[in-house]
Parts: C-alpha cells; sequence; structure tokens
C-alpha cells in the first residue's frame, strides 16, 4: 500500500456528489521553529473537490481531512511538469536537426507543449476520476 499524505482542511460548499474544500498548503519548511523569521517558508490557500457518495454529512465549516495517495501526487507531477519537458525537448531537437532556426523551432515547441496542456483539459473529466482525493471527518 502507498503512502498517504493528509492535509487538514475546512468545508467550504457541499454540493450533491462532492464536497469543495479549502486547504492551506505549507512547504516542506512549515515545521521549521523559525519559520515565522524566514521569508523562504511559503503558505498557501486551495481549493479541493472531494467527491463522495455521502456528501450530507458535511457540512459548511465543519474541519476535515483531505487524503490523497502519494502516487496520485507523483503522477500529477508527471503530467504537468515531466511530459511538457519532454515534449519541448523533443520538438525543439528535431525541428533543430530538421534544419529549422531557433525561432521557429522554439516557438513550435512552446506550440505543441500549449498543444499539451489543451489535451490535458479537454481530457479533465477522465482525469479527476483517476486523481482520487478522500474525505474524512476530523474528530
Amino acid at each position: 500500500m502507498s503512502a498517504i499524505v493528509e492535509h487538514a482542511g475546512v468545508v467550504k460548499a457541499v454540493e450533491a456528489d462532492r464536497v469543495e474544500v479549502e486547504i492551506t498548503v505549507v512547504s516542506a519548511c512549515g515545521s521549521c521553529k523559525s519559520r515565522s523569521v524566514c521569508s523562504m517558508s511559503e503558505q498557501a490557500e486551495k481549493m479541493v473537490t472531494v467527491y463522495t457518495e455521502m456528501p450530507e454529512q458535511y457540512e459548511v465549516g465543519q474541519e476535515v481531512t483531505v487524503q490523497m495517495e502519494q502516487v496520485m501526487g507523483i503522477k500529477a507531477v508527471i503530467y504537468a511538469y515531466v511530459v511538457p519537458f519532454f515534449i519541448i525537448l523533443a520538438v525543439l531537437l528535431v525541428l533543430m536537426e530538421c534544419g529549422l532556426g531557433e525561432v521557429v523551432s522554439g516557438l513550435s515547441s512552446l506550440g505543441a507543449c500549449a498543444l499539451y496542456y489543451i489535451g490535458l483539459w479537454l481530457f479533465r473529466h477522465k482525469l479527476e476520476k483517476v486523481m482520487v482525493f478522500k474525505i474524512k471527518q476530523t474528530l
């Protein structure tokens, strides 16, 4: 079984089949005792949509814990950063080897990356079923 990543959050909205939860994401140094005087620490509020079969057991303002398997986070990083990097690199190198200029090759590789992100956006509903968050009530 893979590791579970948990974040505390607050329910912001409850709908028919999902719960919108606001979580506070803290950088890796967020637990450091010196973070209040350090400008390197980072904290951000994020909204997470959790699909659940029983949304009626949650109410707005309730504190909950959002869970995700660590493997899902790794997949998200691969989809968002690793694949586009290799697309840009491959298109750039192929077009440069074909004798096209730097400007055309560079813009074409960025265009290919943009097409990849458009494809991700078009298939976002399929990805929502793969990238699953779970929710549990905080005691």
